[in-house]
């Protein structure tokens, strides 16, 4: 399959968990950590792709902020505690560049281990379509995930509603 076929990236696909197709014809999976063994090793913070060119992108960062290791740094990754906000926002920035015009960006975020949904709305490239928080039940220390999916749309300026709220360009 060519390169072209490929109009789906998940910038942080890790070990691929949340697909049911770990393996899709028009997904490219991209990560840092080459011990995951994604299609090319890439940071999402600076992606080496032209603009709009993907049709979905998926942007599942670390939610762990801390110099840490284990289990869940293994699995999931970690940001730094210096330079997370700045991850983030170049994370946002690239994934918004690289999306098509009427492209879908899907975020992932888990508030059990450090900061809040709300804490990143500043990094947002708009305002999400829809937000959802999926429901869990307590792990074995009495923890409950949070976790929430937003979903952006990269609608043109032309073509946006006066009622939607765009806190970037």
């Amino acid at each position: 399959m060519e390169k072209t076929d490929k109009f789906i990236l998940d910038a942080t696909a890790g070990f691929r968990m949340m697909w049911r197709n770990k393996h899709h014809p028009n997904c490219l999976y991209i990560d840092s950590r080459k011990e995951v063994n994604p299609d090319e090793i890439q940071d999402f913070r600076n992606l080496p792709y032209p603009n709009k060119r993907f049709k979905l992108v998926l942007f599942d960062p670390p939610h762990i902020i801390q110099n840490a290791r284990g289990n869940m740094v293994r699995d999931f990754g970690a940001l730094s505690p210096e330079t997370w906000q700045s991850d983030l926002k170049k994370g946002f920035s690239e994934c918004w560049r690289v999306l098509e015009d009427y492209g879908v960006l899907i975020f992932k975020w888990s508030e059990l281990c450090h900061k809040k949904l709300r804490d990143l709305e500043q990094f947002f490239p708009c305002e999400p379509l829809f937000t959802q928080k999926a429901k869990h039940v307590p792990d074995s220390r009495g923890r409950v995930s949070k976790t929430f999916w937003c979903c952006f749309m990269k609608i043109p300026k032309a073509f946006t509603f006066s009622s939607q709220k765009e806190k970037r360009g």
